[in-house]
């Protein structure tokens, strides 16, 4: 998790959770069918399918479609088991993931006091910085600037799992199982403050905010929540279309950092290209190629500088905005979709509190919350790693539900078992 976040790790990890899961897969799949959440990932893969006919590259798209459809299944799949497992192995569950969130604060702490020392041992960067940089200084500050931001999307999964984490430390420590998850929560957000990937700690700010709601109002908590996102997947677009520039805001552009620079940049022309076919969309996967090649990202400097990056272009890869990326690529359907599937999360979060607790259900909120704000800020919608990373998210949240529902009902039986055989 600290040095492959975003290779193949966590897809087979999901996998394989998700093989128990398959001989009930089909069941699954048709109580899925009858949700809101459901009927919008359904829509997505159908409406993707058909925007293969327009899409620039669907031989690429295709494939990319295929891997997504698969990874679902296998999300799916991963649930159906955890919610079929047994007692035992929760109770074993809700053990190892705090130790594991543990275990990962401990490399990451390794890596923050050496300055990255093993990820360059692991990855030869430092045979790279000392073939592209000739000064020992530039060589330190690339190997520690490349090395850093090769582990720092580990980052965004601790500010992800470290909810369903927190649950699990209070429900095996009754007594002071809150305060060991207070503690667990505020050792990631001082981990995650430290790396280079900004979205952690503001998803993981944004998450205490949503447990708060949830904690203080179960139902209409996540409710408002829900309806907040929806209002945003309606009005984005139109705000990075007006805003061509931070001084709308009054903040002038060269104020800001330069990925600052270049992500309001990525967002107005995105939005400008939404505003060409706003209903169809340019179709699945069609952000890496849109005037591919043919656009570059000025960088502008507070003593009134410009430099052009020629190989950075307005639209590298995706627009770093899930849902700008599905207005972009689904159109105003796709953005449809995605309110529905909000409007369903937000009634699954409802039931979840009602099975399972209100610390879970707030907890439930916050990685949901703290998902939705990374995917505002951050990484390509339909990137593998990154799905498989939402999708075993909520794994581990119904796995921490489940534990605190089988130590809870274990308790009772034992002290039950005291009363009647003292």
């Amino acid at each position: 998790m600290v040095f492959a976040a975003n290779g193949m790790v966590i897809p087979l990890v999901l996998l394989a959770l998700a093989v128990p899961g398959l001989s009930i897969l089909r069941i699954s799949l048709s109580g899925l069918a009858r949700t809101g959440a459901g009927w919008a990932l359904g829509g997505w893969l159908v409406l993707a399918g058909v925007s293969l006919f327009w899409t620039p590259a669907p031989g690429d798209a295709a494939d990319k479609l295929f891997r997504l459809a698969l990874l679902w299944l296998g999300g799916v799949a991963a649930l159906s088991a955890v919610n079929a497992a047994d007692h035992s192995l929760m109770k074993w569950f809700a053990r190892v993931l705090p130790a594991m969130i543990c275990l990962a604060l401990g490399f990451y702490w390794i890596e923050i006091v050496s300055s990255a020392h093993f990820t360059t041992l692991f990855t030869g960067l430092q045979e790279v910085v000392q073939v592209r940089y000739q000064t020992p200084e530039e060589q330190e500050f690339f190997r520690a600037l490349y090395g850093f931001g090769a582990i720092s999307r580990g980052a965004v999964l601790l500010a992800l799992f470290v909810w369903p984490a927190m649950v699990c430390c209070r429900r095996l420590f009754p007594g002071q199982g809150k305060w060991l998850a207070l503690v667990l929560g505020a050792a990631v957000f001082t981990t995650v403050f430290l790396l280079p990937m900004q979205a952690a700690p503001l998803a993981m700010a944004v998450g205490c905010v949503a447990f708060l709601f949830a904690w203080c109002a179960p139902r209409r908590g996540p409710r408002l929540l829900a309806g907040l996102m929806i209002v945003l997947i309606a009005v984005i677009p139109l705000c990075a279309y007006q805003i061509a520039r931070p001084e709308a805001l009054g903040v002038a552009k060269s104020a800001l950092p330069g990925s600052w620079q270049h992500r309001v940049e990525i967002w107005h022309y995105s939005a400008e290209k939404i505003a060409q076919k706003p209903f169809q969309g340019w179709g699945f996967d069609a952000s890496r190629w849109i005037e591919h090649g043919q656009t570059q990202f000025v960088l502008e400097s507070p003593d009134g500088g410009r430099q052009t990056f020629s190989g950075v272009g307005l639209l590298p890869l995706h627009p770093h905005n899930g849902v700008l990326q599905i207005w972009l690529e689904l159109g105003a359907l796709g953005a449809f979709l995605a309110a529905l599937f909000v409007f369903g999360l937000e009634r699954r979060l409802a039931s979840f509190t009602a099975d399972y607790g209100r610390f879970a259900g707030a907890a439930a909120a916050a990685s949901a919350a703290s998902a939705l704000t990374i995917a505002l800020l951050s990484f390509g919608l339909w990137q593998s790693w990154w799905q498989a990373s939402l999708w075993l998210t909520a794994v581990l949240c119904l796995g921490a539900g489940r534990a605190a529902k089988s130590v809870s009902v274990q308790t009772e039986s034992s002290n039950r078992e005291k009363v009647a055989y003292p």
